[in-house]
């Protein structure tokens, strides 16, 4: 049995106080968490986001860092009854992203899996530690790009089918030069790569439109050719030593093999789990991820031209220790998916978290994905840096200071006189007080940075299991704001259990 799901943008989701709440129009617009250590931002805020989104029939996609967080999703499913809708995408299953995007597009899914592809060179890359600010980057991803859509163009037109072993077997088997001698021009005839090329052009089983053929067949013979020896082989080492990552292993079975779970699957309100804990399974479960991240928010964003009843359910992306799974099409994702119905829901520990894990250079990245989030959550933290920008963020206002005077003074006189006869004395004391109070305006922040490393609850048995955040969000006329900020902050508290 299907399940159900909320139509109304403003039904309340979750009550953030007595009269504030979360709606799915608020979660459509992006919610993004900063929390330290400890600080409750996952047993809190991402418990109650989490089950708000699971009790509106939403459908879903979940990042795992943690190898805990499968079975506390399965708890949140039994919790709030969508234990049949849970599907965890563990070793077991698969997703052959490859045969994926050809079945969604046909000839023109060359261009899609390439662009999977560098998705996979781009996470392994960053996964490794390597890649960020490297010298001409731009210049190696347009040359690798360029290898791959003209090496799985042809694979497709030839054999129908493309695998991740025939795409490394045909760029190091292509000719590097045209042969001069008859011994030459047999070694290259008996080549995989030339054979593939000659059936892409005689005996096509997919046929592909013209001007692609031409394309495939100029490069191969002309351009490819023409690389400088250096440049072509760093292209090939760039390409093939990431592909291999597919010919064994957890990335073989998971993408390269059989098919049983696809993207499409949350619309119809499935909530994939992605079983592949980055803290056990490392780099593989990074690459892993990101690439089906990347399948699913393309499906996302293309599915207002399916039927309604798989257009029409919200969905929702969810990802804690988010800087794991942040990839450059975020920024992308995060400017359309509202009109897909999709709620972006991130979290992560601080801001230099995320700069240290996209690279140093990527600032301005970063500062722009995070201003596409309209919600901001704020939780205990010691970063200076993050507590800094969250009170930047709120602002300044103006704030009143009294200044209270006070003055007392003090006289004594004293008068002698006298004549032969008599003598006369006489003395005279004097006080007074002054009290002067004043009140004047200044600007200053509305929560000062130190306020989010000192005044907000943590839960656990001390705090009554009670875990308290500043929730931002942009342009909000909250009924119950904090005293002394502005009308779009509140305070929001949340129960651990």
């Amino acid at each position: 049995m299907t399940t159900d799901f909320i139509r109304d943008m403003d039904a309340t989701l979750l009550k953030l106080n007595t009269k504030d709440v979360f709606s799915l129009r608020t979660a459509y617009e992006g919610v993004f968490v900063l929390g330290g250590i400890g600080s409750g931002k996952t047993s809190g805020a991402g418990r109650a986001i989490a089950g708000a989104m699971l009790r509106s029939g939403a459908g879903g996609l979940v990042m795992v860092a943690k190898p805990e967080e499968t079975a506390l999703w399965q708890s949140y499913a039994k919790q709030h009854g969508r234990e049949d809708d849970l599907v965890l995408f563990n070793e077991k299953e698969g997703c052959n992203f490859i045969a994926y995007e050809f079945s969604r597009k046909g000839v023109q899914g060359a261009n899609s899996v390439t662009d999977c592809i560098m998705r996979v060179l781009d996470a392994a890359e960053k996964a490794a530690g390597q890649g960020a600010g490297r010298e001409g980057e731009q210049f190696w991803k347009n040359t690798s790009r360029q290898m791959l859509l003209y090496a799985i163009s042809a694979l497709y037109g030839a054999k129908g089918n493309v695998t991740v072993e025939d795409i490394v077997r045909f760029v190091t088997t292509a000719p590097t030069k045209r042969p001069t001698t008859p011994e030459e021009l047999l070694h290259v005839e008996k080549s995989f790569a030339f054979r593939t090329l000659k059936q892409f052009d005689t005996e096509p089983v997919c046929e592909v439109p013209a001007d692609v053929k031409k394309a495939v067949n100029n490069y191969w013979a002309l351009q490819y050719t023409a690389l400088a020896e250096k440049t072509r082989s760093s292209i090939l080492i760039h390409v093939t030593s990431s592909l291999n990552r597919f010919a064994t292993g957890m990335l073989r079975k998971c993408f390269c093999d059989e098919t049983t779970i696809v993207p499409e699957m949350a619309f119809a309100g499935k909530i994939i789990v992605m079983a592949l804990p980055v803290l056990t399974m490392n780099e593989d479960a990074i690459v892993a991820q990101q690439l089906f991240q990347f399948l699913w928010m393309r499906a996302v964003e293309s599915r207002n031209g399916l039927a309604e009843q798989f257009s029409e359910r919200p969905v929702f992306l969810y990802g804690d220790e988010c800087q794991y799974f942040v990839t450059p099409y975020w920024d992308t994702f995060l400017s359309t998916c509202r009109g897909s119905r999709c709620a972006v829901i991130a979290m992560s520990q601080s801001l230099p978290t995320l700069y240290a894990q996209i690279g140093k250079d990527k600032s301005d990245f970063v500062d722009g994905l995070t201003g596409k989030f309209l919600t901001k959550l704020f939780f205990l933290n010691s970063c200076p840096r993050s507590n800094k920008w969250a009170s930047e963020l709120i602002g300044k206002g103006l704030k009143i200071r009294k200044t209270q005077t006070q003055g007392i003074t003090t006289g004594m006189n004293t008068n002698r006189g006298g004549s032969q006869a008599s003598t006369n004395e006489g003395w005279h004391k004097s006080e007074g007080t002054n009290t002067g109070t004043s009140e004047q305006e200044y600007e200053a922040s509305m929560l000062e940075a130190n306020y989010f490393a000192t005044s907000l609850k943590t839960g656990a048995p001390k705090n009554n299991f009670e875990v308290s955040g500043v929730w931002f969000r942009a342009g909000a006329q909250f009924e119950e704001p904090i005293p002394g900020t502005s009308s779009n902050v509140l305070l929001a508290n949340f129960i651990q259990q």
